[in-house]
């Protein structure tokens, strides 16, 4: 039996029926009037920018860039064949952040402690904990964490599928942490959503699909379109407590829709954007300039945010080598790469986050294996906040190996 040890010691889509005055949700009826404190202003690309003059400083929609107490990973359906990148990922956040293995029972465990040693029998920094999932694309249904007065909570936006385990997790979590649960009658995936920290965040308009609101009988004079889409983010402003909320325009065919396919914060006034060479991909190449132009309209601060570009390869299929699907934790960045990627690109992407990041460490890992999942880095990794608590009863690497592999480390 492996170890355990006390945290503390470690150091389809959603249609909604609405009326003028109800919104309808799972047979519960809420008020969902139009809030005037809120203003949207619609483009005719299919963007949008939406402020809010009335914020409460709690809770704190958190930044990924900020400080993180623990890296999350699931290895519920991960594939032997793709073993040698989450090596990789181990052996390139040592030093850096630590990282949990979510693993659906021990023998899992022993499983992924197997794979690990390819690698290293040292991982000091590996932790292993028992929650059972179905998949590994933890960023898009794990608990999204904001900061309270007193601690943090997480949100649990409603999920659309039929991946019970996955759909737990964010109420799993917060039970074993003690952390304040809150449920969202919304859907929205977390690789769609992504802050800076101090209230501006970006999506895509993929919100307006997943929440697509129908009117049995329009109010005269008001246009239903831009009704229902005022009422979503109405009520995504108002959960997650943002003062701006940006939506931009998703990649064509790319499948997830999602806003980290093309953009990433580096500070609360810095935001990376994807590029493409419009003579390759026309197309797309427009829809990256129109969502940078929309970024740079954004204030922040005292100033406008800061847009800095990357270049990434046009597509393969429907393969996308997303260079701001990254991993910015603590002081490292990890970037994800393929081996088709055209070294130039690869490089130039390291220098640009070096450049903006100083001081950070910025490496690459090679996602080869999986390119034709549609899911990258950021996809499979959650990031828990320095400010939020992590389970008890949590199993060090180094317990693992000691009960299942003891010759492992005699062999040191």
């Amino acid at each position: 039996m492996i170890e355990r040890v006390n945290a503390q010691q470690t150091g389809v889509p959603l249609n909604r029926i609405i009326s003028t005055v109800l919104v309808c949700f799972l047979g519960t009826c809420c008020v969902a009037k139009a809030d005037d404190s809120i203003q949207m202003k619609l483009d005719s690309q299919g963007g949008a920018i939406v402020t809010r003059s009335q914020l409460n400083p709690y809770p704190r929609l958190v930044a990924e860039f900020e400080p993180t107490q623990v890296l999350l990973f699931g290895v519920s359906d991960w594939q032997p064949a793709h073993r040698e990148i989450l090596i990789e990922i181990a052996k390139k956040t040592a030093g850096h952040v630590n990282v949990m293995i979510l693993c659906n029972n021990t023998w899992q465990i022993k499983d992924t402690t197997e794979w690990l040693l390819e690698g290293s029998n040292d991982f000091e920094h590996i932790y292993f904990r028992e929650i059972a999932l179905d998949t590994v694309w933890l960023r898009d249904f794990g608990p999204i964490f904001s900061q309270t007065a007193t601690g943090a909570q997480a949100l649990d936006f409603y999920y659309e599928g039929t991946r019970p385990k996955d759909d737990e997790l964010p109420s799993v979590w917060s039970r074993l942490t003690g952390t304040k649960y809150v449920k969202v009658p919304w859907t929205i995936q977390g690789g769609n959503l992504i802050c800076n920290g101090q209230g501006t965040a970006l999506v895509t308009n993929r919100v307006f699909e997943d929440n697509f609101i129908t009117f049995p009988s329009p109010t005269a004079g008001q246009n239903p379109e831009v009704e229902r889409r005022k009422m979503v983010v109405d009520e995504l402003v108002k959960f997650t407590n943002l003062s701006q909320l940006v939506v931009l325009e998703p990649l064509e065919s790319e499948s997830t829709k999602h806003v980290d396919m093309f953009a990433t914060f580096l500070s609360p006034d810095d935001v990376l954007v994807a590029k493409l060479d419009p003579s390759a991909d026309p197309i797309n190449a427009a829809i990256l300039d129109r969502n940078a132009a929309r970024l740079q309209a954004v204030r922040v601060g005292e100033g406008s945010m800061r847009v800095h570009r990357v270049e990434i390869p046009v597509r393969q299929g429907t393969s996308w080598s997303a260079y701001t699907n990254a991993i910015i934790a603590s002081d490292l960045v990890l970037i994800p790469v393929f081996q088709s990627d055209p070294i130039a690109l690869v490089h130039a992407a390291v220098a640009t986050y070096q450049r903006l990041l100083p001081e950070h460490s910025v490496k690459t890992i090679d996602m080869t294996s999986m390119k034709e999942l549609q899911g990258e880095l950021h996809c499979l990794s959650l990031h828990v906040p320095a400010f939020a608590a992590v389970p008890d009863s949590i199993y060090p690497f180094k317990n693992s190996v000691r009960a299942y592999f003891p010759e492992k480390i005699e062999a040191r």
